[in-house]
């Protein structure tokens, strides 16, 4: 119930936000095009170990990613293209992250490696199964909660081993979820 209450505050803000950014005449996809910029200056600042700076990038591309859409559906310019436009940049920038723990600490390498891959499965089962007919997303750890975890890896940098395998974990937790879910939906078929 509170979760709800948050989601819907959530929306309240994202959806007058997106008006006021419409309204200045900043387009829905100029938002995602700062996502991908401000997750590659996070993504920079990670492999330097700057982690302070990598901290504000993180949040600040996690924000504008949550205001595109809602910028694309206040100005009624919702578009397959800035669908597409917004799902790659989000895997990009995530995995860019990744990749930057791994470089930054080679020990890192593994679980920021197993982190790209299990969420990357997770999202392949969730778009695949939408275009098959059965649902998409749900389960333990979506983007934000990816994020968010990251943010703390970041800020506790000496357990960030830890959070890696966590988002590792979870993420093949819940592309099994997904599948599970979709094996029921489509084998009914």
């Amino acid at each position: 119930m509170f979760s709800d209450e948050l989601r819907k505050l959530f929306s309240n803000i994202t959806t007058g936000a997106g008006k006021f950014i419409g309204s200045l005449g900043i387009s829905a996809n100029f938002v995602t095009f700062l996502v991908l910029i401000t997750g590659i200056i996070a993504a920079y600042y990670i492999y330097m170990g700057v982690f302070y700076l990598a901290i504000i990038f993180v949040l600040v591309s996690g924000i504008l990613d949550g205001l595109d859409g809602a910028v694309a559906k206040a100005m009624k310019k919702e578009t397959k293209f800035g669908g597409l436009f917004d799902s790659t940049t989000d895997k990009l920038t995530e995995i860019l992250i990744y990749i930057a723990l791994g470089l930054y600490n080679p020990q890192l390498w593994l679980p920021a490696s197993l982190a790209i891959s299990f969420f990357m499965l997770s999202s392949y089962i969730s778009k695949h199964a939408k275009a098959s007919g059965g649902k998409s997303q749900g389960g333990l750890l979506e983007r934000k909660e990816r994020i968010i975890l990251i943010v703390l890896g970041l800020f506790f940098i000496k357990y960030v081993h830890i959070v890696l395998w966590i988002i590792a974990v979870a993420s093949l937790f819940t592309a099994s979820q997904r599948f599970a879910k979709n094996y029921k939906i489509l084998s009914a078929n």
